[in-house]
């Protein structure tokens, strides 16, 4: 059984995730969580308050897991690898929080606006430079703009979150390595003049940060 907080926060990310942050009232949260304003004010201070803990929690998360990866894996090829995985378990396990996260931002205002665009940026520096390095040692022979292909891949693998169903066909670890060959391939990645695929890299198990068990926040939609 869920905690009122546990409530509050489900209540709030399938708000948030349906009618928009904008959109979304105070009263609207109490209604779907089945509690009175009063008690709500107890857990939340405020909207944005809120909001900013989602989406500062979650990228944090992301930020952790992806310094861990990058200092534990050897090459360019296993360390995009890695993180392609975790990016699509990520994005699968807690799907209502990392749709909030990468679209209410254009909710935010001020100092909060800089502060997670601050840790977007650093997040999207770590796949950066992992593609940087790649197409510098030759690993990578598709990449001509690290940056640009850091966008490109970090879009498509996003992606999940607006579709990605446990009732689906496949499970998330098998999105997860088939869109890590995707990514490899679409990067040049090959060995001895072979396309290069994730059977052929030496990786922790994709469930090491996320792990389809956890429970996640579920959608209607099928893969």
């Amino acid at each position: 059984m869920l905690s009122t907080g546990e409530k509050i926060v489900q209540a709030s990310l399938r708000l948030f995730a349906q009618k928009g942050f904008e959109a979304t009232s105070i009263r609207d949260i109490a209604l779907e969580s089945g509690i009175n304003s009063a008690t709500l004010y107890y857990y939340i201070k405020s909207k944005d308050d809120f909001l900013i803990s989602i989406m500062n929690d979650e990228l944090e998360g992301l930020i952790k897991n992806a310094s861990e990866i990058v200092s534990t894996l050897t090459t360019p090829e296993q360390q995009i690898a890695g993180l392609v995985q975790m990016h699509v378990m990520a994005h699968g396990v807690h799907q209502l929080s990392m749709l909030v996260t990468d679209t209410e931002f254009r909710a935010l205002h001020g100092e909060n606006k800089v502060k997670i665009r601050n840790l977007r940026k650093k997040y999207e520096q770590i796949w950066t430079e992992v593609i940087s390095n790649g197409e510098r040692e030759g690993r990578f022979q598709h990449v001509e703009d690290p940056k640009l292909s850091t966008l490109a891949v970090l879009t498509m693998c996003t992606g999940v979150v607006h579709w990605y169903s446990p009732k689906g066909k496949k499970s998330l670890v098998t999105i997860s390595e088939n869109y890590t060959n995707m990514v490899l391939h679409l990067l040049g990645a090959k060995i001895e003049g072979k396309a290069l695929s994730i059977h052929d890299l030496n990786l922790h198990a994709s469930t090491k940060y996320y792990s389809e068990t956890d429970g996640s926040d579920e959608q209607e939609m099928m893969m």
